[in-house]
């Protein structure tokens, strides 16, 4: 075990200590868990390509198509759903590092995979980290399903209210921004805004004003500046950028520009009642345990695809409560499984908005698939959760395999 690797254990509350150790399932402490579930092998891994066709323009660029993988993991009649974005502006991407990646897992007890899994959760990893969370959420349904318990229980989620969904534009055209907002009230999300600012004061204020003309006064409107403000000559130079943003109606801003944990907190007190949101800094769930401080922000994202481990997420919402800050859950622009695993932890965590939706365009064919899910979109655009074994998803795997670029089994 390397230095790093021995002060994060240290550093963490004895239940973190037992769910470092066996990292996926939080049930392994559990003496009246059953354990008969970890000798079920995995006999069944199937891989289905998800293309996505429609841009998504940010400001470091635009994603023209995108490459998502669905996994499908089986230990006899019971399995377990995965998504993650596998590629992006690569239509004719090669997939064999994947298929070699979750390959290994084939023939395994769930015990032995969650014990390989746990090797690859580590500081010096060279598991990237959407590899790991692909697994990650697999493995945590499938378990979950074998127990006869949902994924969240296993994490010791304890939070069951259901929260806002979280409206996302990534629009630089202003035209484009207009017709977006009017969009989240079509889709009665227009309660939770968030939107891309590109790091030009001018160009993110008249965002701003145009947001706040279709939406009320009431809805909460947050953006994601992705480190873009870089040129500031100090913190009150910054501070006061921030400050005319929150002036004309913004509430909260995630990643403003590339800070220190001093300059966080120091800019956090500065900025009054807009809420800074760290995001970068959390990255991966194993070292935001030991990056958060008090007064970095009020408000925590846990974003998809960064994680590289449900456990030390779940242990870092635990640590961002005790800071008495707030959890929100972002998303990787997720089309299909993975929206509804995210949008449960996020019920679980209590977290203040869930931003991981199913998306009317992307998710088309995906929906088309869905049999059913526990967590539902109310007609308020808020989401609720009906829990169910495991994370629940159950989808017409015949019809997916039609809609799918490729279908392949490890």
């Amino acid at each position: 075990m390397n230095k790093s690797r021995r002060g994060f254990i240290k550093n963490i509350s004895a239940v973190g200590l037992s769910t470092a150790i066996c990292p996926t399932f939080l049930s392994c402490i559990n003496k009246n868990s059953n354990v008969d579930y970890l000798k079920e092998k995995i006999n069944k891994i199937e891989l289905f390509l998800y293309d996505i066709n429609i841009p998504r323009y940010f400001s470091f660029g635009t994603w023209l198509n995108r490459q998502h993988l669905f996994m499908k993991i089986s230990s006899g009649s019971h399995y377990g759903w995965s998504e993650i974005p596998a590629s992006r502006n690569n239509p004719n991407e090669d997939l064999s590092s994947w298929v070699n990646y979750v390959k290994q897992y084939k023939g395994l007890s769930i015990g032995a995979a969650q014990k390989l899994l746990q090797t690859q959760q580590v500081e010096d990893t060279k598991t990237s980290l959407k590899e790991l969370e692909l697994m990650d959420i697999g493995l945590l349904d499938l378990a979950g399903r074998l127990q006869q318990k949902p994924a969240i229980e296993l994490l010791g989620l304890n939070h069951r209210e259901p929260l806002p969904g979280l409206y996302c534009i990534l629009h630089k055209d202003e035209d484009k921004v207009r017709e977006e907002a009017q969009k989240s009230l079509e889709q009665n999300l227009g309660h939770h805004m968030k939107f891309k600012m590109f790091g030009d004061k001018e160009i993110d204020l008249r965002l701003l004003c145009i947001i706040r003309e279709v939406l009320s006064e009431k809805a909460i409107v947050i953006a994601d500046v992705n480190k873009g403000y870089k040129k500031w000559e100090s913190l009150e130079a910054l501070a006061d950028i921030m400050n005319t943003f929150k002036d004309n109606g913004l509430n909260a801003i995630e990643d403003s520009a590339p800070l220190t944990t001093e300059e966080w907190i120091a800019l956090q007190k500065m900025t009054g009642d807009l809420d800074l949101i760290p995001d970068v800094p959390m990255r991966q769930a194993w070292k935001g345990i030991g990056r958060l401080q008090q007064g970095m922000g009020r408000i925590v994202n846990l974003h998809p695809s960064t994680m590289g481990s449900f456990t030390h997420t779940a242990l870092l919402a635990n640590k961002v409560q005790e800071i008495k800050a707030k959890v929100m859950i972002g998303d990787d622009s997720l089309a299909g499984p993975a929206c509804s695993a995210w949008q449960q932890i996020a019920i679980g965590t209590g977290a203040v908005w869930v931003e991981a939706l199913e998306k009317k365009e992307d998710s088309k064919n995906y929906m088309d698939c869905l049999i059913s899910s526990p967590a539902k979109k109310e007609a308020n655009g808020y989401f609720s959760l009906k829990p169910a074994p495991g994370f629940g998803l159950k989808l017409d795997t015949d019809r997916l395999k039609k809609v799918s670029a490729l279908y392949i089994e490890a």
